[in-house]
């Protein structure tokens, strides 16, 4: 049984970070760096509108998902991203 969708129809969503080969920590600069540096902020970050219905899709492996249609701000080109891939904007 699959989960509700988190998401509605017009809401502003964004791509979570890239890992980085697999990692899970998706902070890639050594200890001595991670120190001086401080934390890193992500600046990179495609922000999207949702503008359908999402659908339940199911892959190879019988894992159920959300796909979600999106388009990008500035675009007019429609995306499919799983909910898995997004997160809602972070407003400063």
């Amino acid at each position: 049984m699959a989960s509700s969708p988190l998401y509605k129809i017009n809401q502003r969503v964004q791509e979570r970070n890239k890992a980085y080969l697999g990692v899970t920590n998706r902070d890639i600069r050594s200890n001595c760096k991670k120190s001086i540096e401080g934390k890193i902020k992500y600046k990179n970050k495609r922000i999207f509108t949702i503008v359908g219905e999402p659908t339940l899709k199911e892959d190879r492996l019988k894992r159920k998902s959300w796909i979600y249609p999106l388009i990008e701000e500035g675009h007019t080109r429609v995306h499919y991203k799983t909910q898995g891939m997004l997160k809602p904007v972070e407003d400063k």
